[in-house]
């Protein structure tokens, strides 16, 4: 399972893009990753949907099926 960091940083994408996109702070961003569990549902979708990764590889531990 790759933490949602770790996909972030594989894309070369800063937190305070991510942060933009969501309408957050970059602190606030920070604090996500660290606390996965902490973030909304409704951010981490759009969050995924921004970094180009899928929710369920993240948050769920599910590899996706898609090919």
């Amino acid at each position: 399972m790759k933490t949602l960091r770790e996909a972030r940083e594989e894309r070369g994408i800063k937190q305070k893009s991510v942060a933009e996109a969501l309408k957050i702070t970059r602190q606030t961003y920070a604090h996500y990753e660290e606390f996965p569990r902490e973030m909304p549902i409704y951010q981490a979708e759009r969050a995924c949907a921004f970094i180009g990764c899928d929710i369920s590889d993240i948050f769920f531990g599910i590899k996706s099926s898609k090919t």
